[in-house]
């Protein structure tokens, strides 16, 4: 009977272990969960401000070829 009290208390502890193992692994899913969220989070904000800055230099593109334009066109005899 000794016998089998020891396994039991030796399959408990065990249990216990993957219990804790298994909750600890899940902590760190739920860590690395938030932090691909906030990389996310920051990739899209970063791509919103570049598309900003093109759009904005486009902008100042066409404006410099259209003066460009506008002196060829004065320029022309």
């Amino acid at each position: 009977m000794d016998a089998l009290k020891d396994a039991l208390f030796r399959l408990g502890k065990a249990v216990d272990r993957l219990e804790n193992a298994a909750a600890a692994r899940e902590g760190r899913a739920g860590r690395r969960e938030a932090e691909l969220s906030e990389a996310l989070r920051e990739a899209r904000s970063e791509r919103d401000a570049a598309r900003a800055n093109a759009e904005a230099v486009s902008h100042r593109l066409e404006a410099a070829i259209g003066r460009l334009e506008a002196v060829l066109e004065n320029e022309t005899p």
